[in-house]
């Protein structure tokens, strides 16, 4: 009965803006609760207005109010300042999966990575991207033959520079489906940082969450196959 009888109505807070947004019926979890979605097609400067309703009356502390301006996914409207963003977004302030992964690297030199990796990591059967962040522009070039899945790495970082002023930073990411630095920190020559969707107890790639739960983050409500959470109400 809940998807049949919650109903959710999400409308920008003034009056005087207009927005479209996208608001599916609720996904009943059949443990009691009930996931609420919605997607935004254009920005509200002053606020939303939520209001999740069980026949005409309000549920819980209905209506729900988010004051200040709210983005849409395509808004290109980064924060200045990425600590403020990071903190308004409560970023933790360190990943233990990352420090871990870094540590194979105390430190890292540029020029030696530029001279290497295309050289080593980049023959036929290459999957290695260059990625260059300056001004907040993403630039890019592929190196190897097998790099189409850049297509989900541009995705992330165009969203996240839409998002946030990003640092400059240059680096090189894998977009393959294996590891490629196998090299131990005690070899000479030791091990070169790469940042990768994969990796392994035996190789020091950097590792990130693969490229289908950010796009499907990303995409979220664009289509059934991209939101991870519709298999929530939909288990049988």
């Amino acid at each position: 009965p809940g998807r049949t009888q919650f109903k959710v109505v999400i409308k920008a807070l003034s009056p005087k803006e207009v927005t479209r947004i996208y608001t599916p019926r609720p996904l009943d979890r059949n443990d009691g609760t009930f996931l609420m979605r919605y997607r935004m097609y254009g920005s509200v400067t002053k606020g939303l207005k939520i209001e999740i309703l069980y026949g005409d009356q309000h549920v819980a502390q209905s209506p729900y109010i988010l004051k200040e301006p709210v983005y849409h996914e395509y808004c290109d409207c980064p924060v200045e300042d990425p600590d403020v963003w990071q903190d308004m977004m409560s970023c933790p302030s360190h990943e233990p999966q990352i420090t871990k992964d870094f540590i194979s690297f105390p430190t890292i030199d540029l020029q030696r990575m530029l001279k290497e990796i295309p050289a080593k990591f980049s023959q036929t059967g290459g999957a290695i991207v260059h990625y260059t962040i300056l001004d907040n522009h993403i630039y890019r070039r592929s190196l190897g033959k097998y790099t189409d899945f850049k297509m989900f790495s541009d995705e992330m970082f165009l969203s996240l520079a839409r998002k946030v002023r990003l640092p400059d930073v240059e680096f090189y990411l894998n977009v393959g489906d294996w590891p490629v630095e196998h090299r131990k920190v005690n070899d000479t020559p030791g091990p070169v940082p790469v940042i990768s969707w994969c990796g392994s107890v035996d190789s020091r790639d950097i590792i990130l969450p693969t490229y289908d739960v950010t796009h499907s983050t990303l995409e979220t409500l664009r289509g059934v196959t991209n939101d991870l959470l519709s298999i929530q109400g939909n288990t049988g």
